[in-house]
């Protein structure tokens, strides 16, 4: 059986002329190909630049340093997207800053524990981060490993405590003034319960009168505390403390003028106590109301001169206020009225001292000295710490912009 034969097409050969034209068509198209795959290559590297300048190279810029370690911006942007978490751009403003500072108190905690001796092995801190369901970060470890050493940290402290220490048994009452505390003083000494007497005169009902076996070094005023470290047992003394919160203060309103709708103006002073309002009062009769305001009154954020502007029937400062307001005579000073919805500051502290002993502490007050040695002791760290802070404005910008 014969094979068939394949036919070839034939060759027809190409003149000079148009294989010189073809040949150039054919460099063209190569050099367009060519020029193509160029341009297209220096986009893609022009984007891959943009990208790296915008995104990527200010991750890894360094923002802080705290004693020997670096923190790049990618972990300061993590500790935002962590603390701030869905907040809104003012918000995120406002803490910014405070996320900077706990970056470098958890640092110094970490490097100090580990000085201390205490580590935090891999496997409890994969353990933390499993059981509470978050990314795993290198940022997110250290907020694991701080949070776990801290706590070794207070029970290192409270295994330093003395087995007893000095510790008083104390009543306590906050008042607006030295005449009150006398009046106090003279009802104990006549044999009345500071308990009792604390629903009358207390400047600050949330502060318990009987305060039970507390050391000298939790009381946080030194002269309270020096009180209670000299009194006898029963006995008293009273203690000014221009720094005091209280709820209670004394207006002195003044209406310098009415409208026919039944608005008026107003000048008022919010003293903190009641001899305070008293002598104000003396003294506006022959003094500018601005001046003694300036002295007296503890609205400042109203006003610090005493004027409060134009106020209307359906408007509100409180309601002791709202009470006398609008049914005031033009120009005269109204006698002190009690209020209880602002807070004022400074008073006199009553002390009477029940019982001194020296005694083995407390859970809860161990802890509480267990809080203050670790707080002495992170702030001798932080006084050595060599701190670099580079997060300029525009970078906490940056950043904040990059979470949100």
């Amino acid at each position: 059986m014969t094979k068939k034969r394949h036919h070839q097409k034939p060759h027809i050969p190409l003149s000079r002329h148009a294989e010189s034209k073809f040949q150039k068509q054919a460099r063209r198209q190569r050099i367009i190909n060519i020029g193509g795959a160029i341009f297209l290559g220096v986009v893609i590297i022009a984007v891959a630049i943009g990208l790296y300048v915008d995104r990527i190279a200010p991750m890894n810029e360094t923002i802080l340093r705290v004693n020997d370690r670096s923190f790049r911006m990618g972990y300061y942007v993590d500790a935002l997207e962590v603390y701030a978490g869905n907040v809104d751009r003012q918000q995120m403003n406002t803490i910014a800053d405070s996320i900077k500072s706990q970056i470098i108190r958890d640092e110094i905690v970490r490097q100090g524990a580990r000085a201390e001796g205490i580590t935090v092995s891999s496997a409890e801190i994969r353990e933390e981060i499993d059981s509470a369901d978050v990314d795993d970060s290198r940022m997110m470890r250290d907020l694991v490993e701080v949070s776990l050493a801290s706590n070794q940290l207070q029970e290192m402290f409270k295994e330093q405590l003395p087995a007893a220490l000095e510790q008083v048994r104390f009543e306590i009452m906050l008042v607006e003034s030295r005449s009150v505390a006398t009046q106090v003083e003279n009802a104990i000494a006549a044999g009345a319960s500071m308990t009792d007497l604390s629903e009358e005169f207390s400047a600050n009902p949330n502060i318990p009168v009987v305060q039970d076996w507390v050391p000298y070094e939790l009381l946080a005023n030194n002269e309270v505390a020096e009180a209670c470290r000299t009194l006898p047992p029963n006995g008293t003394a009273v203690i000014h403390d221009p720094n005091a919160q209280k709820n209670v203060g004394y207006w002195l309103i003044e209406v310098i003028d009415r409208d026919d709708a039944g608005a008026v103006h107003v000048r008022a002073i919010l003293a903190g106590s009641l001899e305070e309002a008293e002598r104000a009062k003396a003294r506006l009769e022959t003094e500018d109301f601005a001046t003694v305001a300036r002295q007296y009154s503890q609205v400042y954020d109203l006003s610090e001169d005493g004027d409060f502007g134009w106020f209307h029937p359906d408007e509100s400062v409180t309601e002791a206020f709202d009470e006398v307001v609008f049914d005031l005579e033009l120009g005269v000073v109204s006698e002190p009225i009690r209020e209880t919805e602002v807070p004022t500051t400074g008073g006199h502290w009553v002390v009477r001292l029940l019982e001194r002993d020296s005694r083995a502490p407390s859970e809860g007050v161990a802890q509480a000295l267990a809080s203050t040695a670790f707080d002495e002791w992170y702030t001798n760290l932080r006084d050595q710490a060599v701190i670099e802070d580079h997060l300029t404005t525009e970078k906490r910008q940056w950043a904040i912009d990059r979470v949100l």
